[in-house]
């Protein structure tokens, strides 16, 4: 969804963000977790033979969760580039997303965050920052809940984590649609055009028809199946969840006040719900996705805020 997308066909726009992390210092790397179950895609700082100078302490991890839809490599480009400078980024592709997968049935937001965690042990990450954008949110708001020990400081941005079951109602009557999963894991290119035009304020419909079919094929046709049963297997929002654990770090929400997903009201509800260790910052004029709308000061709240 960069800038590029209507100049160009989306092989090209993989290839230059290819060479964009890898001119930031980072590589791919698949880990094997759960012995060999699950295995987890994530671009990572790469490995330097050269020692660091004692004086200097290592720079703090961030580690960024990608929502629900394409992957950690394609929509965070515009903070990698703000963000290395000051840490070791982590981009991961959350299970089931681009190159990641699992043979176990488990499909909770729950068991996402057990696999980062179990991704970053084997990364030898004892301690981060954790960002988490929409469906990322809620298993940054996991990782911070399940192992306090090991997070920072979190930011959430645009994440319904107050949502109940009937959040999603007031969309599906606008969209006309009687699934969210229409949205979600869009069967063909018109929903996902719809489901597009609904997360930005931008104008998706001057995207050529062909930009679009290839971002359907590339990032939407595979494990449709498997997509279905993350959403059905989200924990929070479901009929039956449970209290929401309390956590105990300092957070920042960020959110589109045009948010058409999720109601920004949810931002204010969940300032509310954790307390005075949260700050919330309204993007003006912003949809689901500030940090592609408005990345400048999405980026510049983040890092005074991590700072």
């Amino acid at each position: 969804m960069g800038k590029c997308l209507p100049f160009s066909g989306v092989k090209w726009i993989l290839k230059f963000l290819e060479m964009h992390y890898r001119a930031l210092g980072m590589e791919p790397k698949m880990i094997e977790i759960d012995g060999g179950q699950t295995v987890m895609n994530c671009w990572v700082p790469v490995e330097t033979s050269k020692p660091a100078q004692e004086s200097t302490p290592p720079k703090p991890a961030l580690v960024l969760l990608h929502g629900f839809g394409l992957s950690g490599f394609f929509g965070w480009e515009s903070q990698t580039h703000a963000f290395v400078k000051d840490f070791r980024v982590y981009v991961p592709d959350l299970v089931f997303f681009g190159k990641s997968y699992t043979n176990s049935s488990e499909r909770s937001e729950i068991f996402q965050a057990e696999c980062v965690k179990k991704m970053l042990d084997v990364l030898k990450v004892d301690q981060c920052h954790l960002m988490g954008t929409s469906y990322g949110g809620m298993v940054a708001f996991r990782i911070a809940s399940l192992y306090p020990e090991m997070v920072n400081k979190v930011v959430l941005a645009s994440s319904g984590i107050m949502m109940d079951h009937t959040t999603n109602n007031k969309l599906l009557e606008h969209l006309k649609a009687d699934d969210i999963k229409e949205i979600l894991v869009p069967k063909d290119v018109a929903h996902l055009k719809l489901g597009l035009s609904t997360a930005t304020t931008k104008k998706i419909w001057a995207i050529p028809s062909f930009i679009l079919r290839d971002l359907y094929e590339k990032f939407y046709l595979d494990n449709q199946k498997e997509k279905e049963e993350l959403v059905d297997g989200t924990v929070i929002g479901s009929v039956d969840a449970p209290p929401l654990p309390k956590i105990t770090q300092e957070v920042l929400i960020l959110w589109g006040s045009k948010d058409k997903i999720f109601d920004p009201e949810l931002a204010v509800q969940l300032k509310t719900y954790i307390g005075d260790k949260a700050e919330l910052h309204m993007i003006e004029g912003c949809g689901h996705v500030p940090q592609i709308e408005k990345p400048r000061e999405f980026n510049q709240q983040v890092l005074q805020f991590l700072r």
